[in-house]
C-alpha cells in the first residue's frame, strides 16, 4: 500500500489557493519533503521550492529543531533573494511547523493562530498557557478559548472534551478535527498547517508581512529556559514564593492561575513559569505592551529564582 500517496491525496483535498504563491520549504532534512514533493508538483499556483528536502539523521543544513539557532538563516536567505510569499519550515518529524513573512521576518506562532482563526472561523478553541494576547484577546460569546497544560496529550484530550474546532499550541504544534463515518480525531501536522496557512494568506488583499503589521503589536520574550541549581528544585515552593512577592509588591492588581505552572497577568504584562516535564528546570514566557517592561520582568524572576 502506497501510504505517501494516500497521504497526499488526503492534503490536497484540504489545498485551496485563490492566487498564485511563491513558497520556499525547509524540509530540515527530516520526512517532510517526501510528502511535498508529491503535493505540490502538479499544482499550478504554487511555485514552490524545496530546500534540506533529503532525510538525514545527521542533519547537514542545521539542528532540527527549527527555534535552534541559527536554524533560521538559510530560509530566512531564501525568501528574501528570491522575494517570495512565504517561507516554511518543519521539524525533522514535521509535527511542528514556523513561518517566515516575505520580508524575512519570523511570524510569531500566535499570529499564525490569528490568521487561521480568521480564516477557519471555528467557535471552540483549545490554547496552551503560553499563548499571548493576540489570541487570548479574540475570546467572544461566539468563540469560546480554553486554556490547557501545553503538550500534546492534553491539548488534544481537552480538544475532544469540548469538541473544539481548532487547537495552537506556542511551541509551533496546530491541531484540527479529522473526522471519519465513526469519530473525531484530532492531529497536529505541519503539513497540514502550512496548507491552512497557504489557503489563508491566498485570501489576504495584502502580503502577510502588511498582516502582521497591522496587528496590535505585543512584545514577547520568547521561550526562556532556566536551569536550576540541583539544591532547588523543589518547583511547587518556588512558584508559590514567586506569587506571594508579586502578590505584595501589585496588591490586588493581578489575576493569578495555576493551571500549567504559575501564570501572573496585570494590565500591562503577563508571564508564565511552568516546570519542564523533562529536565531540572523552568521554562518562562513573557509578554507586555514595552519592551523594557520585558527586560525588568526578566532580570526580577532570575533574581527570584537566586540566579
Amino acid at each position: 500500500m502506497n501510504y505517501i500517496k494516500i497521504y497526499v491525496d488526503f492534503l490536497k483535498k484540504r489545498l485551496h489557493s485563490d492566487k498564485k504563491l511563491k513558497i520556499v520549504f525547509d524540509c530540515s532534512n527530516g520526512t517532510t519533503g517526501l510528502i511535498l514533493k508529491e503535493l505540490f508538483k502538479t499544482n499550478s499556483l504554487i511555485d514552490y521550492q524545496l530546500i534540506n528536502q533529503t532525510p538525514n539523521g545527521d542533519f547537514p543544513a542545521h539542528r532540527p529543531n527549527p527555534l535552534a539557532s541559527n536554524a533560521l538563516n538559510q530560509l530566512q536567505q531564501e525568501v528574501k533573494k528570491q522575494k517570495v510569499d512565504l517561507g516554511v519550515i518543519f521539524d525533522a518529524d514535521g509535527d511542528r511547523v514556523f513561518f517566515i513573512d516575505n520580508l524575512g521576518r519570523f511570524i510569531d506562532p500566535d499570529v499564525i493562530s490569528k490568521l487561521l482563526i480568521w480564516h477557519l472561523k471555528p467557535k471552540k478553541i483549545v490554547i496552551d498557557s503560553r499563548t499571548g494576547w493576540l489570541v487570548k484577546r479574540l475570546a467572544t460569546k461566539d468563540l469560546r478559548l480554553t486554556t490547557s497544560r501545553a503538550g500534546h496529550y492534553f491539548i488534544k484530550k481537552l480538544m475532544q472534551e469540548i469538541k473544539a474546532d481548532f487547537g495552537a499550541e506556542k511551541s509551533g504544534h496546530y491541531y484540527f478535527p479529522i473526522s471519519d463515518k465513526k469519530e473525531i480525531s484530532y492531529i497536529d501536522s505541519g503539513i497540514l498547517t502550512a496548507i491552512e496557512v497557504i489557503n489563508a494568506i491566498s485570501k489576504l488583499p495584502y502580503s502577510i508581512a502588511n498582516f502582521n503589521d497591522l496587528l496590535p503589536q505585543y512584545y514577547r520574550s520568547g521561550e526562556i529556559n532556566i536551569e536550576l541549581p540541583a539544591e532547588n528544585r523543589e518547583m511547587k515552593n518556588i512558584l508559590k514564593e514567586i506569587e506571594e512577592i508579586f502578590k505584595n509588591q501589585f496588591s490586588n492588581q493581578l489575576k493569578i492561575f495555576y493551571l500549567d505552572g504559575l501564570t501572573i497577568e496585570s494590565n500591562e504584562w503577563w508571564f508564565n513559569l511552568r516546570p519542564s516535564n523533562t529536565e531540572p528546570a523552568i521554562r518562562l514566557n513573557i509578554e507586555s505592551t514595552k519592551k523594557e517592561i520585558i527586560d525588568n520582568l526578566i532580570n526580577k524572576i532570575y533574581s527570584l529564582l537566586n540566579l
